[in-house]
C-alpha cells in the first residue's frame, strides 16, 4: 500500500505540471503571434500605444510683427486603426521676423522675444492609405487630418541692459482651437522584439486659432524700466499661428 501512495503522488505532480507547463506554452505562442507578420505584404494593422517625438517651425500673428517660432513637440497617444487620439505638449521659441519697433523706430535683424508653450488634445484620422504592396515590404503611407484644441501660453521676454528699447507685449493664455493635415511614411517590423512595433515619420501643416483679445504692452529699456503704451489694435476676430511640424512616432 504504501509503494503505490508513493508511485500516486509523482505521477499527479507530473500531470499537473504537464497540463501547467502546456498553457504556459500556448500564451507565449499566441502573445508573438500578434505581433509577428508572416506576410511582409499583408494589410497593416495599426492598434496600440504611441510615443512621438519632433521639432516645429512657423508663424505667430498678430504681433507687433510677425513671429517667427522654433521649437520641440512631444506627445503620448492610442491608435485604434486609422484614428488615434493623442496629448502633445510643444515649447517654441520666439524671434523677430525681419523689421522690429524699437524705442528708436524699426530695427532689421533677428531678436530673441520670447518663447510659447502648448498643450492640447489631438484626434487624427488617416483619410488615405497605400499599402504595401504599392509603397514596398511592411511600409504604407498616409494623408491624415487632425484637429483637437488646447491651451497656449505665450510669454514675451524684455530687452537685455545691452539691447535696444523695444515693445514688448503682455503675457497671455489662450484656449486654442487646431486643425492639421499632413502626410505619414509607416513601417511594420515584422519581427518586432519588445518596443517599438512600428516607426512612423510625419510632416505636417498645423494652424492654430484662438478668440482675439486686444493686445497690451509696454515699451522697456531693460529688464526694469517699462511704460504701458497703447497698442494698434488688428481688428480681426481670430489671432492664429501657423506651424510646419516634423516628428518619429514609435507605436508599442
Amino acid at each position: 500500500m504504501r509503494s503505490s501512495r508513493r508511485f500516486r503522488i509523482p505521477a499527479l505532480a507530473l500531470v499537473c505540471l504537464g497540463f501547467t507547463g502546456s498553457g504556459v506554452g500556448w500564451a507565449d505562442v499566441a502573445h508573438h503571434a500578434d505581433f509577428y507578420v508572416e506576410d511582409p505584404y499583408a494589410d497593416h494593422v495599426t492598434n496600440g500605444s504611441t510615443a512621438r517625438v519632433g521639432t516645429a517651425v512657423g508663424f505667430v500673428y498678430g504681433q507687433p510683427t510677425d513671429v517667427l517660432a522654433l521649437g520641440l513637440t512631444a506627445a503620448m497617444g492610442q491608435r485604434f486603426g486609422r484614428f488615434s487620439v493623442e496629448a502633445e505638449y510643444a515649447y517654441l521659441g520666439f524671434q523677430s521676423r525681419g523689421t522690429y519697433l524699437t524705442a528708436l523706430g524699426p530695427t532689421d535683424g533677428d531678436i530673441s522675444l520670447g518663447n510659447g508653450q502648448r498643450l492640447g488634445v489631438l484626434a487624427r484620422f488617416d483619410v488615405i492609405r497605400i499599402g504595401p504592396k504599392t509603397v514596398g515590404p511592411n511600409s504604407m503611407v498616409a494623408i491624415y487630418v487632425e484637429g483637437g484644441a488646447g491651451t497656449a501660453w505665450n510669454h514675451w521676454s524684455k530687452p537685455g541692459y545691452n539691447e535696444q528699447s523695444r515693445l514688448v507685449p503682455d503675457d497671455t493664455k489662450r484656449v486654442e482651437g487646431q486643425a492639421g493635415f499632413g502626410l505619414m511614411l509607416d513601417h511594420r517590423l515584422q519581427e518586432p522584439i519588445g518596443f517599438p512595433r512600428r516607426v512612423g515619420w510625419f510632416l505636417g501643416w498645423r494652424v492654430s486659432m484662438s478668440p482675439h483679445e486686444a493686445m497690451t504692452g509696454s515699451i522697456c529699456r531693460g529688464t526694469t524700466s517699462c511704460s504701458a503704451v497703447p497698442m494698434t489694435d488688428s481688428g480681426g476676430y481670430v489671432d492664429r499661428s501657423m506651424l510646419f511640424q516634423s516628428s518619429l512616432e514609435f507605436t508599442f
